[in-house]
């Protein structure tokens, strides 16, 4: 297996020995390991909901180039179009 040497500010090195300590880790490394496998996690999330974004956002932009919206200049007509949509979520929620 690999190995790094890595600095730890005190307070990390207070907390992984805490994590020892502790018994839920046999040793430094396992902390260590866990740590970079929840960074990844992490990471491998965010990617998924950046590209859900992007999906959506391509979505967006199709409905527009093909015509697929509903254009509002006044308040009255804002309010109207909030009105139905909120209808219209709760009319969905109903039904799952």
């Amino acid at each position: 297996m690999p190995t790094q040497n890595v600095n730890l500010t005190p307070e990390l090195d207070s907390f992984v020995k805490s994590q020892v300590a502790s018994g839920y880790f046999n040793n430094a490394s396992e902390v260590h390991r866990a740590a970079l496998a929840a960074m990844a996690r992490e990471e491998e999330e965010r990617e998924l909901r950046l590209q859900r974004l992007r999906e959506e956002i391509q979505k967006g932009i199709d409905d527009l180039d093909a015509g697929r919206y509903t254009s509002v200049t006044t308040e009255e007509e804002h309010r109207a179009l909030f009105k139905e949509l909120r209808e219209k979520s709760i009319q969905r929620a109903k039904r799952k």
